[in-house]
């Protein structure tokens, strides 16, 4: 799938994100740093309405905290809804319609995370899956030819990050279906840094917000 590119820089971007007690590996998976390997049935299944991504950049910690809101549509009947994430993150909560999954109703064992539905959807029915998780992204060694986060500085000390993820996919750093047919109709980002930096990226600018504490969305 198309990643979408990230550039922070010196002058933008208002999150509460989830945190708790998970765990994440310490590595990418070989899955994870392959991209556009073959849908499941599931995810052949389903259209991807909608990626409302809330993402918190740590620079000191070069981490990240974020909640991703997936909404999906139906076009033949699921049971379980299907995404790929990278299993460095570690998932303090996934809830669909707004209810929490128990951790005997998801599985992530090497970066394709599937969710099983209590109630299996219908041809047509919506469905928005809420996963909120953390940690730090893989790094790329030698952007872009190898893909994932670069945490740098400018000449004058100021945190430079960027994200070289077309190789690899978006599963790096957001959960989504790692595939060229598998993107969103729509991707709404809200990106929150510490107030005197910038968060560019691609799409249309809806505004700024400052949060109070130090940083913008």
């Amino acid at each position: 799938m198309r990643s979408i590119p990230l550039l922070l820089a010196a002058s933008l971007a208002v999150l509460t994100l989830a945190t708790g007690p998970a765990v994440a590996q310490t590595t990418s998976t070989p899955f994870t740093l392959s991209s556009g390997t073959p849908r499941t049935p599931e995810q052949l299944a389903m259209r991807f309405d909608l990626a409302d991504l809330a993402i918190r950049v740590l620079p000191e910690e070069e981490a990240i905290d974020a909640i991703a809101a997936l909404t999906f549509t139906a076009t033949m009947p699921i049971d379980a809804l299907v995404v790929e994430l990278d299993t460095r993150f570690a998932l303090t909560s996934i809830q669909i319609d707004g209810i929490e999954v128990d951790d005997e109703h998801w599985s992530n064992p090497d970066g394709r995370l599937t969710v099983r539905l209590t109630r299996a959807l219908s041809t047509g029915e919506s469905a928005t899956l809420r996963i909120a998780y953390g940690g730090q992204p893989h790094q790329a060694s030698n952007a872009p030819w190898d893909g994932g986060f670069v945490w740098s500085k400018t000449p004058d000390g100021k945190p430079w990050i960027g994200t070289a993820l077309q190789g690899e996919g978006c599963d790096l750093f957001w959960p989504c279906i790692d595939h060229p047919q598998g993107e969103p109709a729509r991707v709404d980002m809200h990106i929150t840094v510490p107030s005197d930096l910038s968060a560019p990226a691609n799409g249309r600018f809806l505004g700024k917000i400052d949060n109070g504490d130090g940083t913008a969305t």
